[in-house]
């Protein structure tokens, strides 16, 4: 896999394959499956390494850039849903009722759709820029699935605020505290996704 951009014909024809690989497939793939998909028979992805920091970042980057493309189009044109992340990519077919022009994320859905809209970054990423990026996107992405956890927990999704989450804890605590007949692992599963949210570990 070169650093060289792909001519817009070449990303449409991505686009295309991606989203028969997704509808195809109704439970959703991983990045990592659709990247061992598209080494076999897409030739950007000809000499893609997983082993190589700069392949596999320009593999990375190009793929979401073409996923999230993809998902702009289809929230556009109210055709479905690209639920994009690196352990689901899905594609949910059912019509949305959306704002014009809008992207439509499920309530907390992080966005990093514009981490990946420039393919310029092909060319111009060193070994050691394309390390950094990826392990600051999987960072992000670990944060992220963290407060999912944590908020799923406490019977809670986000947009959340502090206070919601506090007065949340309190009741489930009151409920599940051994000392009042609770349950107490259910005790600890609750206190422990409170210290994630508040020590900002996700």
């Amino acid at each position: 896999m070169n650093g060289v951009a792909p001519s817009p014909a070449a990303v449409a024809a991505l686009e295309a394959r991606l989203l028969d690989l997704l509808a195809a497939h109704p439970a959703g793939l991983s990045e990592h499956e659709l990247l061992k998909r598209l080494r076999e028979d897409d030739p950007l992805f000809a000499g893609f390494s997983a082993r190589e920091p700069l392949s596999l970042f320009r593999g990375h980057y190009l793929l979401f850039h073409a996923l999230y493309r993809l998902r702009e189009r289809l929230t556009r044109e109210r055709r479905g849903r690209l639920r994009v992340d690196p352990l689901g990519i899905v594609l949910e077919p059912e019509p949305l009722s959306c704002g014009e022009g809008g992207t439509a994320l499920a309530a907390g859905e992080p966005d990093f759709a514009r981490c990946y809209a420039n393919l310029d970054r092909l060319a111009t990423a060193t070994v050691a820029e394309a390390s950094e990026l990826l392990r600051s996107f999987h960072a992000a992405r670990r944060r992220d699935g963290r407060r999912r956890v944590a908020l799923a927990v406490l019977d809670l999704r986000d947009p959340v605020d502090a206070a919601a989450i506090k007065r949340q804890y309190r009741r489930l605590a009151m409920r599940h505290h051994p000392d009042r007949g609770g349950d107490g692992r259910r005790f600890g599963e609750i206190n422990a996704a409170l210290a994630v949210l508040e020590e900002g570990l996700v």
